[in-house]
């Protein structure tokens, strides 16, 4: 697995399971970096280092360095035979699977607390 990609499933995962650390505008801008992310992997993997740099976003920054460093090296985006937490990928051997800009909008689109997905239907 390339740096990039272990960087991206590591923020990817940090998403999904620990949304707690992350602000209402952590959301926000959440929201806005997925929207205008890049489709290449390496660009990507840029944008979310910077975007963990600023000092509010310390403990995040601390669950990533944690998480990437518990990401197998076996991993990988363009070959992906097991998907997140091991599970097995739905795309087909024979199709391309989904490409990192789109894994990161649903992962945001999914956990956000400003998304319209996460909220209770209104009845």
């Amino acid at each position: 697995m390339s740096v990039s990609e272990r960087t991206i499933k590591a923020f990817i995962q940090i998403i999904e399971t620990q949304s707690i650390l992350f602000s209402t505008k952590d959301w926000a801008d959440l929201h806005e970096l997925a929207s205008n992310l890049p489709e290449d992997t390496e660009e990507i993997s840029t944008i979310i280092r910077n975007w963990l740099k600023l000092e509010q976003r310390n403990q995040i920054q601390e669950a990533f360095e944690i998480q990437r460093k518990n990401i197998s090296s076996s991993f990988s985006f363009s070959n992906q035979q097991l998907g997140i937490a091991n599970s097995k990928s739905p795309t087909p051997v024979d199709q391309p699977s989904e490409s990192s800009k789109k894994l990161i909008e649903n992962a945001v689109k999914n956990n956000s607390p400003l998304s319209e997905n996460t909220k209770p239907d209104k009845k």
